[in-house]
Formats: structure tokens, C-alpha cells, sequence
């Protein structure tokens, strides 16, 4: 709770700083006189890119030996966008309802979509991290060494996917160790559990670790549209590969833990890299409110929606 209290104030604090400095008026211009077409255009690229993370993680529950549907896992991650529209709950939370329709009556299958779950962030930030430094590199105009930084922190996460490879057997002598000595009795099992799971990732063939890898990427440059058509939208002077890195710079800030739902820092880190291309602020902020827009809170009235249905109908919560 203390750590909820914590986000909110960061994002409350940042957001009061930007305002301070900002003209709302100029950013309700900006908003008004953006091109509905390049509204409906990024908030088809925010579905699509949800699709592409559906049938990822479909890919990674199958390699636990978890069957599921790629239209299950889109309604799952859509409902968990819902509850986040008024829940304070942020990536954690999100991660959490998602794990528990995944799991729900699927008797010992908890560890499995756990572990599937974090390789699918990992993959997501790792793809986030090579696109963006790709376009980093590509783009000609000047570029903040910082935001180099950021970028590189995400590629490193690739090597996080080779973890599963290398932790299983740790864990196993692990529990051994502790089984042997006596301790551990209660914890124990969930570790062995947990190494089973991984050890299935690392089962997976280069077929599989191909098909990832590409979902991974494809969910990023997808996602590159969203901001490019809403630049456009707004008459903003970046390019596509430009709006390429920068992207990748914003999603890897918002991710950290240190706001809810990245508010505050999303708006920050927009006005921070696109001064250098000589974007006002308040366009920046425009930009950063049309985001929010078609990737939260379009994918979230989605799963109101859906939730909506299955609770009139009075479904109980199904796997296949």
C-alpha cells in the first residue's frame, strides 16, 4: 500500500511541475485541432499491437503446457487494461490479473504461467531495447547520450532470456541443499516447481525462440506507428525512425516502478526528447495525453466491454 501511496505521488508531483510550466491552452489547441484520421489510425495500431502480445504470450504458455487461445489472452490482457483505468495498480497489478485469469482453475499451472509472464516481459523489453538503439543509429539527427543509456539498459535484457537455460539446475541443487539440511521445508517445492518451469522455457527449440523473438519485435514496430501517426496528427517534425528510439526511451521510463501507469514520467520524458527537434512542450504533452488515449484507455473501455459481457452472462472464469 505504501508503495501504491508512493507511485501516485510521484505521478501527482511530476504531473503538477509540467502543468506549472505548460499552457493548457495551447495543449487543448493542439488536442482539438489534431486529425481524427491519425487518432483512429494509432488506436488500431494500439489493438493490433495487443494482438501481436496475445499470440506471444499464447506461444510462451504453450511452451509451459499451458493450452490457451490467442482470442483468451487478448480478452485477458484487455480486461486487465480495464481495471487499470480506475484501480491504482499499475504494471505490477496489470501483471497480476493477467497471471490470475491465466491460472484460474488450472490446478498446478500457477508457476507455469508465472514463468511464461516474465519471459514475455523480458522478451517485450529486450525487442523494445534492439529497435529502438536500430533507429537510434539509423536516425542522423543529434541524440542526448542519455537517452543512448536508456535504450541499451532495455537490449540487455536479451540476456535475461537465457537465464532459464542457466537457473534451472542452480534452483534444483538448491532445493536439495535445503531438503538436505532440513530447512526451506515449506518454500522448497515452490522453488522446485519454479525450476520445472523454467527449465520448459529453456526446453524451447530455435523455432519457437525464432517466432518469439519476431512477435516481440513486430508488437514493437507496431507500436512505432501509434506515436508516428499521432505526431502526424499533430504536425510534429519527427520522423518515423526518429519517433522509433523515442519511443523505445518512454515505454522503457514508463515501465519502471516509480509511478502508476506512467503518468508523470511519460509526459516528462516526451517534453525531455522532443525539445531536440524543436517540439514545444505543449505538444509534446498533447502527444503524451493521445497516448495515454489509444493505449490505455481505448484498450481498457475494450475490456470493460468485455467484462461487461461475460458478467451478464454470468460466466464463471473458463479455460479451454
Amino acid at each position: 500500500m505504501i508503495r501504491v501511496l508512493i507511485r501516485i505521488a510521484v505521478a501527482v508531483i511530476a504531473l503538477t511541475l509540467l502543468v506549472s510550466r505548460v499552457d493548457l491552452g495551447a495543449v487543448r489547441e493542439a488536442l482539438v485541432a489534431t486529425s481524427p484520421a491519425a487518432i483512429g489510425l494509432a488506436t488500431l495500431a494500439s489493438f493490433a499491437a495487443n494482438l501481436v502480445v496475445a499470440f506471444r504470450l499464447r506461444v510462451l504458455l504453450a511452451a509451459q503446457g499451458v493450452p490457451a487461445r490467442a482470442r483468451q489472452t487478448f480478452a485477458i490482457n484487455l480486461a486487465a487494461f480495464f481495471y487499470n483505468l480506475f484501480l491504482p495498480i499499475g504494471g505490477v497489478g496489470v501483471a497480476a490479473i493477467r497471471l490470475q485469469r491465466l491460472s484460474h482453475h488450472r490446478r498446478g499451472r500457477f508457476t507455469a504461467a508465472l514463468t511464461a509472464m516474465v519471459c514475455d516481459r523480458v522478451a517485450a523489453i529486450a525487442a523494445l531495447g534492439l529497435v529502438g538503439l536500430t533507429c537510434w543509429m539509423l536516425d542522423p539527427h543529434p541524440k542526448s547520450a542519455g537517452s543512448l543509456v536508456i535504450i541499451l539498459g532495455g537490449t540487455t535484457a536479451i540476456a535475461l532470456m537465457l537465464a532459464p537455460r542457466i537457473v534451472p539446475a542452480a534452483l534444483r541443487s538448491l532445493v536439495r541443499d535445503l531438503q538436505t539440511g532440513g530447512s526451506g521445508t515449506w518454500w522448497a517445492p515452490a522453488l522446485l516447481r519454479l525450476s520445472n518451469a523454467l527449465g520448459s522455457v529453456a526446453r524451447l527449440s530455435p523455432a519457437t525462440l525464432t517466432t518469439l523473438l519476431g512477435l516481440s519485435i513486430l508488437a514493437q514496430m507496431v507500436g512505432i506507428l501509434v506515436f508516428a501517426a499521432l505526431g502526424r496528427g499533430l504536425d510534429l517534425p519527427v520522423s518515423l525512425v526518429s519517433m522509433g528510439w523515442i519511443r523505445s526511451v518512454v515505454v522503457l521510463l514508463t515501465v519502471l516502478p516509480i509511478s502508476i501507469g506512467g503518468l508523470g514520467v511519460r509526459e516528462g520524458a516526451l517534453v525531455f526528447t522532443l525539445q531536440a527537434f524543436g517540439v514545444a512542450a505543449h505538444d509534446a504533452i498533447a502527444l503524451s495525453i493521445l497516448i495515454f488515449a489509444t493505449t490505455m484507455v481505448a484498450p481498457g473501455l475494450a475490456g470493460g466491454f468485455l467484462e461487461g459481457g461475460r458478467w451478464l452472462r454470468g460466466e464463471s472464469e473458463r479455460h479451454p
